[in-house]
């Protein structure tokens, strides 16, 4: 009643009254009151608009379900729109660049069209495809490129192969090499720290009573050092098949060598001539080791000969020589310095007292098995480190 004072003391123009329990005439209704006035202003009247709550609910909720249906007719065009560019953004792009990595790890070549072209994105995506394509493009190169140096690996490794075969041809390597000859016992070897090496040994009768033993260690590694070896070689030997002396031939291979060294190469050489019926040796030293020399029941001693300079480097050079006799039983050991010089993992070099040690652990042994006993201690002093220097040795004992 309070609301009807209201309207008709015109503290209010509207009232709304709802009834949601309803009475035993009446069901929950809202009713809706405004106050009707005459022309002093003063409510005459009130005018009441009743609606039942059932109709009002049930308009209510059909509206709600028509908001719900559109709503969700939306949220499908939504996610149905979504899906379609997901798929055209990201999806199929994904796709392209899975399958064309799955091509490319199978066939190994470039594709007719690149993943730029096939996929346009300018996203991260884009980029993605842009790199993809210039990795197979590196890819491609790279394989062509290591096919070709494996190729020229190949060709290099076979032609190494065959200059150690014609090096070592070279060497005398026939043991014994005169069957024939009772007077004297004979044995070298050669151990290259690469595929073929600079050091060199050589031996062959001048005449029937002398016998050239050669040492020689040339500068510098691998092939250059091998050319350069075979020439000295066999430039040695025929000055000393003229029957020159040891000092004569170091002095006429030196000039020859100097004439046409445009590479500034050089060879440390040890020559002597042993005459065999004496024991007579004539030697010169162009700047190579001391020889080691044993008498007969005696251990080995180095002979701390009278050193020259190095054949090939510097024309003019004279060299002398000197003499001494090795007697029978007795022993000459010639080597490089690759032996004395071979180094381990601690950076320790192996020595002259450990190669007197090694050959005086068998001082009565016959050429080869000196040979063997110094290379099984040197290769047991330098352990798993690589091999630094060329193994040359040679060893001639007088019977």
């Amino acid at each position: 009643m309070e609301k009807y004072r209201r309207l008709y003391e015109g503290e209010s123009a509207q009232e709304l009254v709802i009834r949601d329990k309803g009475y035993i005439e009446t069901d929950p209704h809202i009713t809706a009151m405004v106050s009707i006035k005459n022309a002093d202003g003063k409510t005459t009247a009130i005018l009441c608009v009743q609606r039942q709550m059932d109709n009002l609910v049930h308009v209510r909720n059909t509206y709600i379900g028509k908001i719900l249906v559109v709503m969700i007719a939306l949220m499908i065009l939504v996610i149905i729109g979504q899906s379609i560019y997901l798929h055209r953004v990201f999806l199929r792009p994904v796709t392209k660049i899975t399958e064309e990595a799955s091509r490319f790890s199978h066939e190994n070549d470039l594709p007719e069209k690149g993943l730029s072209v096939t996929v346009r994105n300018n996203d991260e995506i884009g980029i993605l495809a842009s790199s993809i394509d210039h990795m197979e493009e590196r890819i491609i190169k790279y394989v062509d490129d290591l096919t070709k140096v494996t190729a020229e690996k190949e060709r290099i490794s076979t032609e190494l192969d065959l200059a150690a075969k014609i090096q070592a041809s070279m060497l005398p390597s026939i043991f014994p090499p005169f069957p024939d000859r009772t007077g004297f016992d004979i044995y070298a070897s050669m151990d290259p720290a690469k595929e073929v090496g600079g050091d060199f040994y050589d031996f062959f009768l001048v005449d029937d009573d002398h016998l050239c033993l050669v040492m020689a260690d040339v500068s510098g590694k691998g092939v250059p050092a091998a050319l350069f070896m075979m020439a000295s070689k066999i430039i040695l030997a025929n000055y000393a098949k003229l029957g020159k002396t040891p000092a004569e031939i170091l002095t006429a291979a030196n000039a020859t060598i100097c004439s046409s060294n445009r590479e500034d190469m050089f060879v440390t050489v040890w020559l002597g001539i042993l005459e065999i019926s004496t024991g007579r040796l004539t030697a010169a030293n162009a700047g190579h080791e001391y020889p080691i020399i044993k008498k007969a029941n005696g251990e080995f001693e180095l002979l701390k000969d009278k050193h020259g300079f190095v054949i090939g480097g510097m024309s003019g050079m004279r060299y002398k020589e000197y003499e001494f006799t090795l007697e029978k039983g007795g022993t000459l050991f010639l080597y490089t310095d690759g032996v004395a010089e071979a180094t381990n993992a601690e950076n320790q070099l192996f020595g002259t007292d450990r190669m007197l040690s090694a050959l005086n652990s068998e001082p009565e042994a016959d050429p080869k098995k000196l040979l063997e006993n110094m290379k099984k201690s040197v290769e047991e002093f330098v352990g798993d480190a690589p091999q630094f220097d060329d193994l040359t040795m040679l060893g001639v004992k007088l019977l």
